[in-house]
């Protein structure tokens, strides 16, 4: 401890052997305050961070707040160190703004323009010099050769106030603007929550009220600072804006504009959904998504677009996940047009979604509400929204997944105009080439046929329904009949494979292309593949292959064939090929015609994947059953009468009828059915 006293008076020795290259400061309230710029390691000191003052570093300076330092202190005490942005001093240790038990920064003169840092910890015992290190990017300690150097900024005096900041709000029809004079910073806030686009706010269908908080911070004067509340009013309801500006265009040459929207977060307005730029979007909380659009002329909804927004994969948490589209004429009375619940978005950045309706309904305003979002964040995000077939620019690929001997490929193509991405499927060569009795363009052995392909071959829709575990912790019952041919899926969901949650930070989550995703932990698909058989061996084998997380049940026309508990292994850098798990399904479980493989996943915690493929010897997949006229999946007698009726004039379109495969439809296929029956 001596040691240490005997160092400190030595250090004011050295103080008044040089004059000190600042001016000190009372206090940092107190004026004249002298302000500089603090250099070391030729660099500019400057506040990095709003908490306590931690300091980076810059090859130039600027007139801003946070370069600009005084010293706060005297001779006595030693000095510490205040930056004006952060209002806050800067602390000192080994790595500077790391150890907060230092309470002063002490410093040594050099000469007069530059001087030592140091640090005097609370227990007396260590003292640290810090610098700039160029070759590791930050402060450390590093030895008395180090030093920083100070130039005078300016100097605020206390004698002449500046002018109070004036606030002005402008309303238009669809948006106001706000803007600060004599200030050089204007915040705005909903509530809380800060709006980082003042310049261009959404007016809505409710009042927003607003804070604006402007600071004079002019150098050589006071800050002053003031807060302002006020009200953007909502929309009028004696109409929509008479003079719309048509920011998007469909196939027809019919115009499109943004009316209103829910509140933005981050400056993400909702005019954004119609800018024609997909890089942009709109992101708001999902109770308060909603865009309203006025359409040049009354259109009758064939189909709309949704664009994914750019991190699709890696921020899926503000996926929009249900939502409904409505039609009005009046601006005041709405129409559904359509719902969508739990819809399966794609983990694909920018990538639109066509959902047609084929309404014949025409109206001159539309209305797309967020119903649900995926319930991460509180935060929903999407790219653009469009009604009808949009007029786009040249499509040019970007992209290509070749295609093999029986499954298709897909050609990735972006717009010129907006860069939204859509895909193309080409067509299999079915041609095989096998060496070794495997084929080298799809991997199936010479013989074997894939009935279903997973989707790193060929991007394939299944019906599900999902549903999550009850509150109580059981399990909500299946559908009475789910998994059998004969039952309705019309309203269930068209699910792309595979599917997966991004909890999964490895395997097949990154290394397999998945195509959606489950709904956060605890939840359960129920799955339905159909399929119709038109020949079946004697000798035939089924395969399923398949990767899942966590427990799966696989059934054929009903009948249970695998029960797998838990999940499927997967290390990092794996692929369907060597993850996979295989079983063997009875022949005896499938049938002539209609067939349904029925699958239930339920993923109970972590991450969450499925995907599978169907391999077969002596099995062959087709459109429909030879004989099967009326299209019910099996052959019988009502195939007979449906070709009789069809003969006699009857019925005039059937679900196939040409039995024979001779081009038409005549008496021949009366006698090949009849032939059938008798199992001739």
């Amino acid at each position: 401890m001596k040691k240490i006293v005997s160092f400190i008076a030595m250090l004011l020795v050295a103080a008044t052997t040089w004059a000190l290259p600042f001016v000190p400061t009372t206090s940092p309230s107190t004026k004249p305050i002298h302000w500089y710029f603090l250099k070391t390691g030729g660099r500019f000191v400057y506040a990095s961070q709003s908490g306590e003052a931690d300091i980076a570093a810059s090859t130039s300076s600027q007139n801003n707040d946070s370069y600009y330092w005084c010293f706060v202190g005297d001779n006595n005490s030693g000095y510490r160190i205040y930056n004006r942005a952060t209002n806050k001093y800067l602390y000192a240790g080994e790595s500077l703004g790391n150890y907060y038990d230092s309470p002063i920064d002490l410093v040594e003169t050099r000469d007069n323009n530059s001087f030592y840092i140091y640090a005097m910890f609370n227990s007396g015992t260590l003292k640290n010099y810090l610098c700039y290190s160029a070759s590791s990017g930050f402060y450390t300690t590093m030895g008395k050769d180090s030093y920083f150097t100070v130039t005078e900024a300016f100097v605020e005096q206390g004698s002449t106030l500046s002018e109070t900041p004036n606030i002005n709000v402008e309303t238009f029809d669809d948006h106001c603007v706000v803007t600060a004079q004599g200030t050089g910073e204007v915040h705005l806030y909903i509530g809380n929550d800060e709006v980082n686009n003042p310049y261009s706010i959404m007016r809505t269908n409710e009042d927003q009220h607003l804070t604006a908080k402007a600071t004079n911070k002019e150098p050589g004067k006071d800050m002053v600072t003031l807060y302002y509340g006020f009200t953007v009013p909502k929309l009028e309801s004696s109409g929509p804006n008479p003079n719309p500006t048509f920011t998007r265009y469909d196939a027809n040459g019919v115009g499109y504009s943004v009316e209103y929207g829910g509140a933005e977060q981050y400056g993400c307005v909702a005019q954004f959904v119609l800018d024609n730029n997909a890089n942009t979007y709109f992101q708001t909380s999902p109770d308060k998504f909603y865009v309203v659009m006025q359409a040049s002329e009354p259109v009758a909804v064939k189909q709309y677009s949704l664009v994914t927004a750019i991190d699709a994969l890696y921020v899926y948490e503000y996926m929009i996940r249900s939502w409904k589209l409505e039609g009005s004429n009046d601006f005041q009375n709405w129409t559904l047009i359509d719902t969508q619940k739990d819809y399966p978005m794609p983990l694909v950045d920018l990538t639109e979604v066509v959902i047609p309706v084929n309404d014949t309904r025409k109206f001159r305003y539309f209305k797309f509400t967020c119903t649900e979002g995926v319930g991460i964040y509180n935060s929903v995000r999407l790219s653009e929204i469009w009604i009808n077939e949009q007029k786009h620019g040249q499509w040019s690929q970007f992209d290509f997944k070749s295609s093999t001997c029986g499954a298709e490929g897909e050609r990735y193509l972006k717009c010129s105009e907006c860069n939204a991405k859509k895909s193309e499927l080409v067509p299999a060569d079915g041609s095989h080439w096998f060496s070794d009795g495997v084929c080298t363009k799809c991997g199936i052995k010479e013989g074997e046929t894939r009935l279903i392909y997973n989707s790193q071959r060929v991007p394939h829709y299944v019906k599900a329904k999902h549903a999550y575990r009850n509150s109580n912790g059981t399990w909500p019952s299946a559908p009475t009949g789910w998994n059998t041919p004969g039952f309705n899926d019309s309203n269930w969901l068209n699910l792309p494979l595979g599917t997966a949650n991004p909890g999964h930070t490895d395997g097949p989550r990154y290394q397999l292309r998945y195509n959606s995703f489950w709904f956060d932990e605890y939840n359960c698909y129920w799955m339905r593949f159909p399929l119709i058989l038109t020949e079946i061996a004697n000798d035939a084998t089924f395969t399923f292959n398949c990767v899942h997380d966590d427990n799966m049940v696989v059934y054929v026309n009903g009948q249970e064939v695998i029960n797998k508990e838990g999940w499927c292994e997967t290390p990092y850098g794996s692929t369907f090929a060597n993850t996979h798990e295989s079983y063997s399904i009875p022949a005896s479980a499938f049938h002539l015609g209609k067939n349904v493989i029925a699958v239930y996943m339920q993923q109970n915690f972590g991450g969450a994947f499925f995907d599978c493929e169907l391999v077969a010897t002596g099995a062959t997949a087709g459109n429909f059953l030879p004989g099967d006229v009326n299209g019910d999946g099996q052959v019988d007698i009502a195939d007979v009468n449906a070709v009789i009726n069809m003969m006699l004039g009857k019925i005039t379109q059937t679900a196939a009828g040409d039995v024979t495969g001779d081009g038409s439809v005549d008496i021949a296929d009366v006698n090949a059915v009849i032939n059938l029956m008798l199992g001739k």
